[in-house]
């Protein structure tokens, strides 16, 4: 009987964790690759590449405009290029998928971060302890608004306003911010404890 039990709780594994994704990112691709065909056609037939590559020509040209695509968007939402929209952005998709975000900002250097302008990751001092949080808006000139987030997901938390002369912190970088989150606090540089607000 445990024997049957561990190859269903194999199945059931492998399939949620393994199989439902993968077919997920298929659908996706092949959806995209609809979407592509008829240019990705005309392409092909204007730059005569069926001599060269083959009856693949049109699957690769539709291939190369999606990883194109992916590239540019990347390129723009990383170098922060029209920053309102790109705020706004930014924050729909924090609210919407916060694991993605998150991922995002482990990979993104801090120099490409700064560059957009969003929230600014801090220790926040509360009586003896510190939380992680960030600084959402500082047009204020009296106070400012302030996003604790639960760990490790960021999709629930805390919003506060503060008077900006009472408010206690301690700047981090976003990579720290979100490692710390992810990791339940683990990893935390002790220098940072060594910054002044």
């Amino acid at each position: 009987m445990n024997r049957y039990r561990l190859i269903i709780r194999y199945v059931v594994t492998g399939t949620l964790f393994v199989v439902v994704p993968i077919l997920i990112l298929l659908i996706l691709f092949g959806k995209a690759l609809t979407i592509l065909m008829p240019l990705a056609h005309a392409l092909t037939h204007k730059f005569n590449l069926t001599t060269v590559l083959g009856p693949a020509a049109v699957l690769l040209v539709s291939s190369v405009l999606i990883l194109l695509i992916s590239f540019l968007s990347g390129y723009f939402i990383v170098n922060g290029f029209l920053k309102q929209w790109n705020n706004k952005f930014e924050a729909t998709l924090f609210y919407h998928f916060p694991s993605f975000q998150m991922m995002k900002y482990r990979f993104i250097s801090e120099a490409d971060y700064k560059k957009q302008n969003f929230w600014q990751p801090i220790l926040l001092k509360d009586d003896k302890l510190y939380n992680i949080a960030f600084i959402t808006d500082k047009s204020q000139p009296k106070f400012i608004s302030i996003y604790i987030p639960d760990a490790p997901k960021m999709d629930a938390g805390e919003v506060r306003y503060m008077l900006t002369k009472d408010c206690e912190y301690i700047p981090i970088t976003m990579k720290e911010a979100m490692n710390g989150i992810r990791d339940f606090g683990k990893g935390l540089d002790p220098k940072v404890f060594s910054k002044t607000a």
